[in-house]
């Protein structure tokens, strides 16, 4: 399978330049799916469009079975900085998640699957929209897909991301949790405006934000089992004013929570609130609003194995590691509370200097492509054969 995915490589290459040069954000993925139309449809492979927005399905194969491979196509509001040929043609929007470089593998699989269909079952080749930002009904591209039918029947799913601290030709996999679930807070403390030059005549809201800020950064440290991993990063804060002689009216703060279990959920949302009495203490008030965005994402131990069954036969022996647990989520984390499923990383390392994830110099070693197309389409097949 190795073979047949490199001695199509220049076009999985071809695949990710094109769109890698023409990135777009969440929910505006029209011409991104339209190409990856276009090009199942020139190898001969239907598909239906439209899916969950611009979502486009594959299905390959015949028989009861199916098995799903869920590849994203969004990018981020990200300006490239990178000054290679295919860079971003679409000023201020990047794909610096590697989204580009898993629709051109799940391209590349099923290229190689549509030479030898299946007969003992149907693999479907799912590529989602808006897996970076979710819609004001708070759905995100996977909630949107299941809606629409996109898995249905489906009994396992398959992911990969590429991983730039890996080495290009190695994966790493983990069975149980493997992304943490992602939760966003907003929260606005009222004060009182005033003449900087008379505070006490208002009531400050920077200046109680600073405590509440302090009060908030101890809910890791004192109010967490240092055993259960746990992150709350306030991202944004923000006055009402901006001036050096003016007391705002109110602050705005807005921040993620990073977790892997409900309870260490319940806590947090309890503890903020308790943090945010200090605004009430201070004669001030505030305003808070906790969503809860998307649950972990855990690899079911079956699949898992297999992955790492195919990968020891693809990539040989040493090429297999350990995952670790990581802080970063993913919307695939719907599918895997739902599915049996797994979520592997891919080595992408280029030129053995990490380029970070969500950075405006990402990119990526692009001898991982026919891996992880071969990957993809080798452990759908091996699903099928087992099942």
């Amino acid at each position: 399978m190795f073979g047949e995915a490199s001695s199509i490589k220049s076009r999985i290459s071809e695949f990710r330049r094109h769109i890698h040069s023409h990135p777009e954000l969440s929910f505006q993925e029209t011409r991104t799916g339209l190409y990856v139309a276009e090009k199942l449809e020139e190898a001969g492979i239907s598909c239906r469009k439209g899916v969950g927005g611009a979502g486009v399905v594959a299905e390959i194969g015949e028989g009861d079975r199916v098995f799903a491979i869920r590849v994203d196509m969004d990018a981020l509001p990200i300006k490239e900085t990178n000054a290679v040929q295919y860079c971003s043609q679409n000023d201020g929007v990047m794909h610096a998640c590697g989204h580009d470089a898993h629709t051109a593998m799940g391209l590349g699989a099923a290229l190689i699957l549509n030479k030898t269909p299946p007969t003992n079952g149907r693999i479907r080749i799912v590529f989602q929209p808006a897996e970076e930002d979710t819609n004001h009904n708070g759905k995100s591209g996977a909630t949107l897909m299941m809606e629409d039918g996109a898995f249905e029947e489906v009994s396992g799913v398959l992911s990969l991301h590429v991983f730039p601290d890996l080495s290009c030709g190695s994966i790493a996999v983990r069975s149980g949790p493997v992304l943490a679930a992602c939760d966003k807070f907003e929260i606005v403390i009222k004060g009182r405006g005033s003449h900087g030059a008379y505070p006490e005549l208002g009531l400050d809201p920077v200046a109680i934000s600073a405590q509440v800020i302090q009060a908030i950064q101890t809910i890791v440290s004192r109010k967490n089992s240092a055993l259960e991993p746990l992150v709350i990063t306030i991202g944004g804060i923000r006055s009402s004013t901006f001036a050096p002689n003016i007391i705002s009216d109110y602050v705005e703060m807005t921040g993620t929570v990073r977790h892997f279990y409900s309870h260490t959920r319940s806590m947090v949302k309890k503890e903020l609130e308790q943090a945010l009495g200090i605004a009430t203490t201070l004669g001030g008030s505030y305003e808070f609003k906790y969503t809860e965005e998307n649950p972990p994402v855990s690899n079911d131990p079956v699949i898992t194995a297999l992955v790492e069954e195919t990968a020891l036969a693809l990539l040989g022996a040493g090429k297999v590691q350990q995952a670790e647990m990581q802080m970063g989520g993913d919307d695939f984390s719907f599918l895997s509370e739902k599915f049996p499923a797994c979520y592997f990383f891919l080595g992408a390392m280029l030129q053995n200097s990490p380029r970070k994830l969500h950075t405006e110099t990402f990119d990526i070693d692009e001898n991982c492509l026919p891996i992880g197309s071969a990957m993809l389409a080798s452990t759908a097949l091996n699903y099928l054969a087992r099942s």
